[in-house]
């Protein structure tokens, strides 16, 4: 069973959980197959998501260098810490100094040649957190950080969005285009917020605090809040882990996918252009799960990832041998490619 976009439905589709109304009224029953002009209708009610059944899911195998419990735990204790943080009163966000600890032990671990598995995304600030951290980590790898820069890096991380926690503004899917001024000044003060509620800690190391403070600093100076061209690496790191988990989050901007998001840090002169291929290089542009369309016109779905971004290993639709499907590895079928998502 998989949560899908009503936007991102092609017909055909079987729902794994009834589809409610605003008001409780059932619409569509278990087990109903989606046609393709069910689309519209749905949309026109409000209806944005829904579970479909996933016959292919128990031959996936996402990548997230984290066990998929501990992912899901480092996002709720990070989430216990910080909603019950108030300014200034930081003695409880010592205890994040333990998580920074057990994510950074586990991570050196981890011996993973795979590229990591972006999927199911949502605006949760929390999660957005745990994502960016573990993006600096890897960027932290290839850099050959020792253990304690990379605990002093992750700290920062977990810390980086703390000021949110005393805005009201909403920050999720906002242009920044169509926002008033006001509510632009307002968001962008939880760099300083979250930099001055922790800047007298003796126990957070400097560099953590200057990455709260300059994760929206750019390397051409038009990043905010203070405009500065940050050339401590972690800072680097950051700004460039930060940008490209918001843009495939939706978190300060309009959600793009992955190619976007990669393509946007590439590409840009506002961070470090061999930091973002490096970050690019990790990172799958087809989430395990995808429906992709190949160059030999056959669909296929992502089942796993390889050391390829964009070479991972596909079922073919519907193609069994002996009632098994049988998976292919894009990374050495050199001829065979993907040519875009369904």
């Amino acid at each position: 069973m998989k949560e899908y976009q009503v936007s991102d439905l092609i017909g055909n589709e079987v729902l794994a959980k009834p589809v409610y109304l605003e008001n409780g009224n059932i619409i569509l029953e278990i087990g109903t197959v989606l046609k393709a002009g069910y689309k519209e209708s749905l949309i026109s009610l409000n209806v944005n998501k829904i579970f479909i059944e996933d016959s292919y899911e128990k031959y996936e195998d996402p990548n997230f260098y984290f066990k998929r419990n501990e992912f899901k735990e480092f996002i709720e204790e990070l989430r216990k810490i910080i909603s019950h943080h108030i300014y200034k009163e930081n003695q409880r966000l010592r205890k994040l100094e333990e998580l920074a600890e057990n994510i950074v032990n586990i991570f050196e671990n981890i011996e993973e040649k795979r590229v990591v598995d972006i999927r199911d995304r949502t605006s949760d600030l929390y999660e957005h957190s745990i994502y960016t951290t573990l993006f600096v980590l890897m960027l932290g790898k290839e850099y050959h950080f020792c253990h304690e820069r990379m605990r002093n890096a992750a700290l920062g991380c977990l810390l980086h969005d703390l000021g949110h926690q005393y805005l009201s503004v909403n920050y999720e899917n906002w242009n920044e285009m169509n926002l008033v001024p006001l509510k632009l000044f307002e968001l962008k003060r939880h760099t300083i917020l979250g930099y001055t509620a922790v800047e007298m800690e003796e126990w957070i190391p400097e560099i953590s605090k200057n990455m709260i403070l300059s994760h929206h600093e750019k390397l051409d100076g038009s990043g905010y809040p203070l405009k500065q061209r940050k050339y401590e690496l972690e800072c680097q790191m950051i700004q460039i882990c930060d940008s490209f988990d918001c843009a495939v989050a939706g978190i300060g901007c309009k959600k793009q996918s992955i190619c976007e998001a990669l393509n946007m840090i590439v590409d840009s002169e506002k961070y470090v252009r061999n930091m973002a291929l490096l970050l690019k290089e990790k990172i799958g542009i087809f989430p395990t799960g995808s429906l992709v369309r190949l160059n030999n016109q056959k669909d296929a779905i992502v089942i796993s990832q390889t050391e390829n971004p964009s070479a991972p290993i596909v079922l073919y639709n519907m193609e069994f041998d002996e009632g098994e499907p049988v998976p292919r590895n894009l990374n050495y079928l050199k001829n065979i490619e993907i040519v875009g998502k369904l």
